[in-house]
């Protein structure tokens, strides 16, 4: 049987009870997005059943059942709701926000700053631990810093934890369907296990209607990254170049012209991590991204994860998922966005 089940959460949370009211053929959306710092948002409908909820305070988990498996695919804050009235009924639509604004909304009350030397993913979890979470799945890491880091009073704390995240070779903040939050090193998608095959069939989970699209402009063959220096030292250089000769991107092959844009100012700790960046960024912007627009049944996929995409056409790709919007109802698919592994 698939269905929806809605849990209502204290500040830390903890379960209160199940949030009854809640539409069951019309629930809401959520949306899930990797490339948002905050990673998504969603709403809730639900009518009036006389529930005691602090909408200040409580948080509220939806999770996926599909027969004897389920799982949290979103653990949320509440917003301030809209009181839908009719004749009879008081219903709410209630904006759901992911706990990514809870750094991103909580600022630092004076300078932050962290010496050369400074321990790196101990000074995010301290940040993050800061907002009251406590709920922090980490790997640890040994990176340091290698230059001084400041920002002013009233930067946004999640702004900080990126930045040195970045700096260290890890993924930005992220929070996963249980709602707790996970700090871990960025791994190529190359690299990454597949986390669901979608094969063309009988028994596929997913529509034969797709589409992709690859925009080839203004693709870049030299990447440039810089980090700030100071008295005692000059900031590191990293620069990433496509000379193959194979490719219709390479300096030869664009008439021996360097493309690409001006030089990029971020946080790395070591001339590897630089170096990494900067070949991260060419990879990106070398090969034309290719987004694939699929709809699929109900997964437990987290974004970032690698799938891999043999449709109709025999042709197995590769592709990381970038976004998923799905609707609070029992037969919900999932339309997905992926970014193609060239």
């Amino acid at each position: 049987m698939l269905r929806w089940s809605f849990e209502l959460l204290d500040s830390s949370d903890q379960p209160l009870g199940a949030l009854d009211g809640v539409d069951q053929q019309n629930g809401g959306r959520a949306d899930i997005v990797a490339q948002s710092p905050l990673g998504g948002s969603g709403n809730l409908i639900m009518d009036h059943r006389g529930r005691d909820i602090d909408w200040m305070k409580h948080r509220v988990q939806a999770v996926f059942h599909d027969g004897d498996t389920s799982w949290p695919v979103g653990t949320y804050l509440l917003s301030s709701p809209k009181e839908k009235h009719s004749s009879t009924t008081l219903g709410y639509e209630i904006g759901l926000l992911t706990k990514m604004n809870i750094p991103a909304e909580d600022t630092v009350d004076e300078r932050f700053s962290m010496a050369v030397g400074a321990p790196v993913i101990p000074a995010v979890v301290g940040l993050l631990e800061s907002t009251g979470e406590t709920r922090i799945a980490v790997t640890p890491g040994d990176a340091v810093r290698t230059s001084e880091y400041t920002a002013p009073a009233g930067t946004s704390k999640l702004k900080i934890i990126n930045d040195l995240l970045t700096g260290a070779g890890y993924w930005a903040l992220w929070c996963d369907g249980s709602g707790q939050f996970r700090v871990e090193p960025y791994v190529d998608p190359a690299k990454r296990p597949v986390a669901f095959e979608f094969v063309h069939g009988e028994h596929s989970l997913h529509m034969p209607e797709w589409d992709r699209e690859q925009d080839m402009s203004s693709v870049p063959n030299r990447i440039v990254l810089v980090t700030r220096g100071d008295e005692d030292a000059e900031g590191l250089v990293g620069v990433a170049v496509n000379t193959d000769p194979s490719s219709p991107y390479s300096y030869v092959n664009r008439g021996n012209r360097w493309i690409g844009p001006e030089a990029e100012t971020v946080e790395a700790e070591t001339q590897a991590v630089i170096d990494q960046l900067a070949a991260r960024k060419l990879a990106d912007a070398m090969n034309p991204v290719a987004r694939l627009n699929v709809t699929h049944a109900m997964l437990n996929l987290n974004p970032n994860d690698l799938v891999g995409f043999t449709p109709e056409d025999g042709v197995r790709r590769l592709a990381t998922v970038q976004r998923m919007s799905m609707a609070f109802a029992p037969f919900t698919d999932i339309d997905a966005e992926w970014r193609e592994v060239l």
